[in-house]
């Protein structure tokens, strides 16, 4: 196997979507629509980098059932390596049920199934570390944590690693996920998840943390309002790209395959992050994680029009 370029680790999940008229809480709303695909964050990057011609793979774990033969299937159907995927016997595959309301916001729920079972490897070390880049995405449970922390420490220093956290890591604060953090070149983060990881909602203050700690480049994505990224004490913002939203699962994701694909392909940092811009406004605009997923021909064009 030619070695590759890019590789992921975190949940492989089957989304289960609903497009409903109202988010309500101790009431009802009708489903208006109803949508099924292969999801997780790290795959949803990895999926596009793929989809985009850099050479993948990917670390996780599926159950053994339809679902998860539908998630190798859509990997491989745009060329991921699927060798360190772990079919796991008696396990139904990660399951995500998401209400999505007539403006694009959502309610995420997780059934983690056979995700709660993936512990990394010495293999899954050597097997990632011919690559140029690792992006890591959250898993559930404190052995699936502990093991991804170790991995992460494990790679070779001249493997770069970037990490999107997510609502489940943020949660438990810096101390909690330190060992990835002071790992990670590039840190995605929504704006609500950088307040929960580092107790601020100042973001000049919250990257002041996020850079003591080694991070050298700091994605914050702000919704409508756009994105920041920071790199060697200054931040830049740019604005969000308008697009008429369906679904916001997997903007975030779309947005660091972007920006990734622009990393790697020795872009500067703006251009990145309008890759970053638009790649999520593609992801927007269909339900689903990759529904939208642009070509890489329709992402530069838009990008650099």
């Amino acid at each position: 196997m030619a070695s590759l370029t890019v590789v992921g680790c975190g949940a492989l999940n089957w989304d289960c979507l609903y497009r409903v008229s109202q988010l309500v809480t101790d009431g009802e709303s009708v489903v208006e629509e109803s949508f099924e695909a292969p999801g997780g964050s790290a795959a949803n990057t990895i999926y596009a980098l793929a989809h985009w011609g850099l050479r993948a793979g990917f670390i996780g774990a599926v159950g053994d059932d339809d679902e998860g033969r539908r998630i190798l299937a859509d990997f491989e159907s745009v060329g991921v390596d699927t060798q360190r995927l772990r079919v796991v016997k008696g396990q139904r595959t990660g399951r995500v049920i998401g209400l999505v309301d007539s403006k694009g916001r959502r309610s995420l729920y997780v059934q983690p199934a056979a995700n709660l079972t993936l512990r990394l490897t010495e293999s899954d070390v050597t097997y990632a570390a011919q690559a140029q880049w690792v992006h890591l995405s959250s898993l559930v449970g404190e052995e699936a944590l502990e093991s991804q922390k170790e991995f992460a420490l494990c790679l070779p220093k001249e493997v770069m690693v970037s990490v999107a956290p997510g609502m489940l890591y943020a949660r438990r604060g810096i101390r909690a996920i330190e060992p990835l953090l002071r790992r990670a070149t590039v840190l995605f983060l929504a704006r609500e998840e950088l307040a929960l990881l580092t107790g601020t909602e100042n973001l000049e203050a919250a990257a002041q943390q996020l850079w003591g700690l080694g991070i050298e480049i700091l994605v914050v994505t702000l919704g409508e309002q756009g994105s920041w990224v920071g790199s060697k004490g200054k931040g830049r913002f740019a604005p969000s790209v308008q697009a008429h939203v369906v679904d916001t699962t997997g903007a975030g994701d779309a947005f660091a395959a972007g920006f990734l694909w622009g990393l790697l392909n020795g872009r500067p940092l703006p251009e990145c992050q309008r890759l970053g811009t638009i790649a999520a406004a593609f992801c927007l605009r269909a339900l689903g994680a990759r529904t939208g997923t642009p070509t890489l021909d329709e992402l530069l064009a838009v990008a650099f029009e």
